[in-house]
């Protein structure tokens, strides 16, 4: 969303869906395929460049480390492992070695589910060998057992979150919890490839004009694909032969036939919202539900945390903030563990935000890297705080759309969001450039999760979709297909959340589409999909 504020030679821009980019190549693959090599991603106004370094991490005692270069970790760096605890950066070395491993194999094998022999013997060597590195394990344990330090533990395990897992065994539940909110040590992978200063694969980037130069691409390369976008069209029902829309005004609905579907909205919202519920439905019901546009979600599943995202605009300019940053509590083991109780637990048992309870959360500065995010001498930022999902209510599935979003909104009151302003402008005066950092904030926009689920019908307001426990990991994660020619593609469904692996879905469920419409139809006609 750009801001305009008065007095100012330019918008403030911000972030409200992604913030950074990985596998790089995913995106460039995109265009070169669809055009067979013709035209690449810059040609289509898409430009990447690699943030150096990749993170500063900020504890909560004011300590600051920076993370991710390319080539060779910086001496500032290493020198602060060994700060952590004795030998702290050769640990680190062995810790990357065994994710690079696990990113090397795990990448092709398990999330683009292609075969890929020749990365395997590096994957069992570091799954066995000392240092009980072994994947299945909850992510602690083998913390735990390469080092000695929290802060180390934390700075090797804070990606966790972007699968809305915790890195924490909990001896509650079964398998000390990966199948559920615990992440086993195999994640490590999402370290090395932010973090390895070697592994091809790795590295964290930057779009140009941030992420909305992202669709635009995509959009251009769509229309010399010659795909149609209809805009202002909602789709209230998906039906195995064709979509019932609101075009305009809501009023006028139509059933467009299709061949084949491809579903992009969240799994959970969709198979409740857009598809018929109960067969028990009289066909009269089924007409009166797909005239009508409504928000619900399934809840049987494992959600990741939602995110309370401040969006402010500044004055001055944040010098002391890269473009990525990470606060992280590890005073203590204790810190650690309750730092991530918005993870735990997924609904909020009451509506108060405690002040004194230890969290991280993540800084975005898009202008560090992209002096076109702000007016020159300001600064755009994004803070994004882990918090509880929406709590879903039954008796909003019937209301109209509007109407039940507004009533989802409540679940996060003004005082609870005040409380973690308050938390995080006190956790950013950590750094002393950023004190009094509130008398700059000359606009501000607010996010919760009902403010995802209205602008991107995420069920449970979550940006990062379903989490990625073994229980939905993989093949255990809900099927891309739900009939013969209906598909999901999207964060919720396989391979799983984050763009690139969006991408590698529905490169994956391309082909399926594709046999699908061809199945039925003479050779001539199937020549022309």
């Amino acid at each position: 969303v750009d801001v305009a504020v008065p007095g100012y030679d330019a918008a403030f821009r911000h972030e409200r869906g992604p913030s950074l980019l990985l596998l790089k190549s995913v995106y460039e693959d995109l265009f070169t395929d669809c055009t067979d090599g013709a035209k690449t991603a810059s040609d289509y106004g898409l430009d990447i460049v690699q943030c150096t370094p990749a993170y500063q991490v900020v504890f909560d005692d004011g300590d600051r480390i920076e993370l991710g270069f390319p080539g060779k970790d910086s001496d500032e760096c290493v020198a602060k492992m060994n700060e952590y605890e004795e030998d702290g950066y050769d640990k680190w070395k062995e810790y990357m070695a065994a994710c690079s491993a696990f990113l090397d194999c795990g990448l092709p094998n398990f999330i683009e589910e292609r075969l890929d022999l020749p990365s395997f013997p590096a994957f069992i060597y570091e799954a066995l060998r000392s240092g009980g590195k072994a994947p299945l394990k909850p992510h602690s344990d083998v913390l735990d057992a390469i080092f000695a330090s929290e802060k180390m533990k934390a700075l090797a395990s804070f990606q966790d979150l972007y699968v809305g897992l915790e890195p924490y065994r909990n001896d509650d539940q079964l398998f000390g919890g990966v199948l559920k909110k615990t992440a086993p040590a195999v994640f490590g992978l999402l370290a090395a490839l932010e973090l390895h200063p070697t592994n091809k694969k790795a590295g964290v980037f930057a779009p140009i004009g941030g992420f909305r130069a992202v669709a635009l691409a995509f959009e251009r390369l769509c229309e010399d694909c010659g795909v149609e976008i209809r805009c202002d069209t909602t789709v209230t029902r998906v039906e195995d032969d064709g979509v019932h829309i609101a075009s305009g005004d809501t009023s006028d609905f139509i059933k467009v036939a299709a061949d084949a579907i491809v579903v992009n909205a969240d799994l959970p919202y969709a198979t409740q919202s857009l598809f018929e519920s109960s067969a028990t439905n009289s066909a009269e019901d089924n007409v009166t539900t797909a005239l009508k546009d409504t928000f619900d979600w399934d809840d049987r599943f494992e959600f990741s945390s939602g995110v309370v995202a401040f969006h402010w605009s500044l004055a001055a300019p944040c010098h002391d903030l890269n473009t990525h940053n990470v606060f992280l509590s590890a005073s203590s083991r204790n810190d650690a563990i309750q730092s991530w109780t918005a993870v735990r637990d997924s609904i909020r048992s009451n509506t108060d935000a405690a002040d004194d309870v230890p969290f991280n959360f993540y800084v975005h500065r898009a202008s560090k890297t992209d002096r076109t995010a702000a007016p020159t001498g300001c600064d755009s930022i994004m803070v994004l705080v882990p918090c509880e999902t929406l709590g879903r209510r039954k008796e909003y599935a019937s209301l109209e759309r509007d109407e039940a979003i507004a009533k989802y909104k409540e679940q996060f009151s003004d005082d609870y969001v005040g409380d973690i302003r308050s938390a995080v402008l006190r956790r950013l005066g950590k750094i002393p450039s950023l004190q009094g950092l509130e008398s700059k904030i000359i606009d501000e926009v607010v996010d919760t999760p009902a403010t995802y689920s209205d602008y991107y019908n995420v069920g449970g307001g979550t940006p990062f979709a379903l989490s990625h426990g073994f229980a939905q990991l993989s093949l255990t994660r809900p099927s891309p297909r739900k009939s013969k020619n209906t598909f999901f593609v999207g964060a919720s469904t396989r391979p799983g959340n984050g763009v690139p692996l969006v991408l590698l879905g529905a490169n994956a469920i391309a082909g399926q589409v594709v046999s699908a419409v061809s199945e039925g139809r003479g050779e001539n006609e199937t020549e022309k999909i």
